[in-house]
């Protein structure tokens, strides 16, 4: 059976290879282990399995690999995952991927099959899709790729990108999957073993960096609300939301947690950040009190109808430890809403 490389969720966990069977071949890295961690044997695991997934999965007619490896050497040096030139290459890779790549490859691979099972039938070949044009191009691609490629090798801070570049290249040039054992300079045994040694550091790393983050936004949270507290104008509930009555509204309260409400607002982090806006999008948003964080079902019934407010809510009062990554665990949260009708008429 043969091995499949799949390119799935590049940039969020390291690569895995398929399993296959074959001696260990010992001693074919040279193998230098700093507190314990064969770091060049890993690093040319994580090479060598970005290598095969391009070699095996796309080829040379899919991907330009002189720009895939430049946008993985420059971002491995100077990216920033968090950007949003790098979300948005993300998400324009998966659209890519959904529309384009998974079509033309099941083409490509029925073709294949036919071709070679059924030698002397007239069989009709299925028709390619067109994989590039003005929309998406093959250079646009292997840019986006290799961009994913160095945000992969930047997850656990301890790849030496020269190994990861030598088994990248080494992995390019084999010539079949059959002979990948003979040809780079480990087994894939022996890359699954460093690949699955790789995938536990990056959870002890993601585990740690969490843990710290808890105490870092719960201490910054606590000492950002004890400033807001002292701002005139500033009130306090006493679940501990602070908020600001910064226009007062001529119209109906919600009273009720089953009330429904549409709002305009924005919602920031701490240090100012901007994670979710109704403006932004352009469209006021509809919905149930009950349905929302316990600080905006008690905060919306603290002003009528074409009023405004301001809140400022505890982590505790909002998404707590169970936050999404735009905002992060235990943030407390400043909120500018506008509240337009309750129980609007659908």
């Amino acid at each position: 059976m043969k091995r499949v490389f799949m390119m799935v969720a590049l940039f969020a966990t390291a690569f895995t290879i398929a399993s296959c069977g074959g001696p260990i071949k010992k001693d074919k890295v040279d193998l230098s282990i700093p507190e314990g961690e064969a770091i060049d044997s890993l690093s040319y695991s994580l090479g060598a399995n970005m290598g095969l997934s391009l070699n095996f999965t796309f080829g040379e007619e899919v991907l330009d690999y002189e720009i895939t490896k430049q946008n993985l050497l420059d971002f491995y040096a100077e990216g920033d995952e968090k950007s949003e030139e790098f979300m948005e290459g993300n998400m324009r890779f998966n659209d890519f991927q959904m529309r384009r790549l998974r079509p033309y490859m099941i083409a490509q691979y029925q073709i294949k099959t036919i071709t070679e099972n059924g030698e002397g039938q007239d069989i009709e070949l299925p028709e390619v899709p067109v994989l590039y044009d003005d929309e998406f191009s093959k250079e646009d691609i292997s840019a986006i790729i290799g961009k994913q490629m160095g945000a992969a090798l930047k997850q656990g801070d301890v790849i030496k990108i020269n190994w990861a570049m030598k088994a990248f290249n080494d992995a390019l040039a084999v010539e079949s999957e059959e002979v990948i054992d003979e040809q780079l300079a480990m087994t894939i045994q022996q890359m699954q073993k460093f690949m699955a040694e790789y995938q536990m550091l990056l959870r002890k790393k993601a585990m740690e960096e969490y843990q710290k983050s808890l105490a870092e936004n719960d201490a910054r949270s606590k000492e950002w609300l004890a400033e807001i507290e002292k701002m005139e104008g500033v009130q306090k509930t006493e679940s501990g939301i602070l908020y600001r009555i910064d226009r007062v509204g001529d119209g109906d309260f919600a009273t009720a947690d089953t009330d429904v409400v549409k709002v305009n607002y924005e919602g920031k982090t701490s240090d100012g950040n901007v994670f979710d806006s109704s403006y932004e999008r352009g469209e006021a948003i509809a919905f149930p009190l009950n349905r929302v964080i316990k600080g905006w079902t008690e905060g919306m019934k603290l002003i009528n109808e074409g009023g405004q407010i301001t809140l400022w809510i505890p982590s505790e009062l909002a998404y707590g430890v169970q936050a999404p990554a735009s905002i992060g665990p235990n943030q407390a949260l400043e909120f500018k809403v506008e509240l337009l009708e309750v129980n609007p008429e659908e």
